[in-house]
């Protein structure tokens, strides 16, 4: 994974608490210098499976998160599904 990619992400989404599409609107208009589309597909990817997991740990803390587990796992899944079709858009191969 592109660790400059990571630490920009942290920066934005974490610490500037800023949106991930947001985040991602402003990578692909190279706000920060351009990067290769794999590296941003692989970013995304690392960040879907993070959160994935979360959900799954969160589960396991009652019955009330774990009733809303898969609801939430397909929802995230399909925000995450919506960036990767933007990335591959505006690198012309979507």
């Amino acid at each position: 994974m592109n660790e400059q990619l990571w630490e920009l992400y942290q920066t934005v989404c974490q610490e500037e608490v800023r949106p991930l599409g947001e985040f991602v609107e402003r990578l692909l208009a190279q706000e920060w210098g351009s990067y290769p589309k794999a590296d941003i597909l692989d970013l995304l990817r690392e960040i879907e499976g993070q959160m994935l997991s979360n959900i799954q740990v969160k589960a396991m803390e009652g019955p009330r998160f774990a009733d809303m587990a898969d609801e939430v796992s397909e929802q995230t899944q399909k925000e995450f599904e919506a960036l990767i079709n933007r990335v591959e858009q505006a690198f012309g191969t979507g």
